[in-house]
């Protein structure tokens, strides 16, 4: 990962294990872009709205006996229950909500996977990348250098 860390420019940076690490991964990234600190509020109402909008959309991948879209949904961002069909969907449903696609770097035992979300419901597509990195199932941010250097540097006068 290093390898990748550095032709990237960017750092591994650690997230909570609560579940929703890849939200927070995605947060720690819209924190640094959006210059805010209320990013995974941000990104936990986008997710409702994208779901709320798109439900037809997102239903068609989920079978009859697994529940209705809206509940799972709401069972992964407040209870933080994933393991469920809408838990798989929510990469797709971040990406589409964000209309950015999702780079994902997962680490295993026979090398680095690179994996694309793109947005499959296209609006107003943000080229940016988001990055993140998976392994033993936990999601981290990769942060561009750049941007988290500019921000250890500024400080407010005295």
């Amino acid at each position: 990962m290093d390898d990748v860390t550095k032709s990237l420019n960017v750092t591994l940076a650690h997230t909570l294990a609560d579940r929703q690490c890849f939200l927070h991964a995605v947060a720690l990234q819209l924190n640094e872009t959006l210059n805010t600190m209320y990013a995974y509020e941000f990104l936990m109402k986008a997710i409702e709205t994208e779901c709320r909008t798109n439900k037809n959309y997102y239903t068609n991948f989920i079978d009859k006996d697994s529940g209705r879209l809206d509940l799972l949904v709401y069972k992964y961002l407040r209870n933080k229950i994933f393991d469920h069909a809408a838990g798989d969907l929510i990469l797709q449903i971040t990406s589409n909500a964000l209309q950015k696609p999702i780079r994902i770097y997962s680490e295993r035992d026979d090398g680095l996977w690179k994996t694309i979300v793109q947005p499959k419901i296209p609006r107003n597509i943000n080229k940016s990348l988001l990055l993140v990195h998976l392994k033993d199932y936990h999601y981290r941010a990769l942060i561009k250098e750049k941007m988290h250097s500019l921000k250890k540097r500024q400080r407010p006068d005295d």
